[in-house]
């Protein structure tokens, strides 16, 4: 369970990275959404099934500016023992504002 808790906090900076390229920052930092998407991916964990998994990945696939503050879709696939065979993914939609439980969450099994 630690190297799959490792690899969702590596693959979401992964996550920030491609967002921060979009967004024409230089680094993870410079996006100022770091705890917005931690939040995000930390309900996401509470709610996947790691039975036979090796490993996840989260893709933070849009982030919209909101009154309330920010919705951000997620794409998330857990890996098995095969090498990139995803066994299940999921699709989730997250309003969320600094560091807080999300507002508003969302989570489907896609597969």
């Amino acid at each position: 369970m630690i190297n799959v808790s490792k690899t969702v906090i590596s693959l979401t900076l992964v996550g920030l990275f491609i967002f921060a390229g979009q967004a024409g920052a230089s680094d993870v930092a410079d996006t100022g959404l770091e705890d917005e998407v931690n939040s995000c991916i930390a309900e996401v964990r509470e709610r996947l099934d790691y039975s036979d998994a090796t490993g996840v990945r989260h893709y933070v696939t849009a982030i919209e500016r909101r009154i309330v503050g920010y919705t951000m879709n997620i794409d998330t696939a857990v890996y098995g023992k095969a090498e990139g065979e995803a066994i299940r993914a999921y699709a989730t939609t997250c309003v969320v504002n600094g560091n807080h439980k999300p507002l508003r969450f969302d989570i489907v099994e896609t597969s």
